[in-house]
């Protein structure tokens, strides 16, 4: 005697690809708050500063790798930015976004850097630590200023090629860059801004486009 069996067909089930990148790039921006919260100085003198950077540096020196974190995942925003737009300023797009990730990272490693030596390397840290700290703060403040610059121009630049609300929410930072008593904000946001929009847009190649 003779068994046939038939062997069930199923149709096969369609998995969608877990979008890691925009999942990534999601967490960045919501890392950048706790980043903002765990560091910053205290006190008006540079012995005030420096006994903070003591006190704080558990705080300041999460913050900072955390914030080196973050720095990694806006490259990947960075590139998935410029890769939606053709041209010179998709190219901008990139460069610029690579360098705001990258002036975040600075930024903050500031704050670590100033814990680390007031509670670890130095015996007796005097108000020059605090100086110190506050003056490096500024420079990378102000230095930061011309990336980010950049980075929202060329989203205002390449307007057609980008949603809305990524363009509209540049123009808004751009600005706010360009006005010296609201720079310090849009340098605070513009990473942010990054993460959100790397997140938005396509992965559509620019010669595609």
């Amino acid at each position: 005697m003779t068994v046939l069996s038939h062997a069930a067909t199923t149709a096969p089930s369609k998995r969608h690809p877990v979008p890691w990148a925009q999942l990534i790039c999601v967490a960045a921006a919501a890392a950048t708050v706790p980043v903002f919260l765990l560091t910053s100085l205290t006190g008006d003198t540079g012995a005030e500063i420096t006994a903070g950077l003591v006190d704080d540096a558990v705080a300041l020196g999460v913050g900072s790798i955390l914030a080196v974190l973050v720095s990694a995942a806006l490259v990947l925003a960075a590139v998935r930015l410029g890769r939606s737009v053709p041209g010179d300023a998709g190219t901008v797009l990139l460069a610029a976004g690579c360098a705001v990730a990258l002036m975040y990272a600075g930024y903050y490693a500031v704050f670590g850097a100033g814990g680390v030596v007031a509670s670890q390397m130095l015996d007796e840290p005097g108000p020059g630590l605090g100086e110190a700290t506050s003056l490096l703060l500024n420079i990378m403040e102000i230095t930061r200023y011309a990336p980010g610059l950049a980075l929202v121009a060329a989203a205002v630049a390449a307007r057609r090629h980008l949603s809305r609300w990524i363009h509209v929410t540049a123009a808004v930072l751009l600005v706010l860059t360009l006005v010296p008593l609201t720079s310090w904000a849009a340098a605070l946001l513009a990473p942010l801004w990054l993460a959100l929009a790397g997140a938005a847009v396509g992965t559509t190649p620019r010669h595609a486009r």
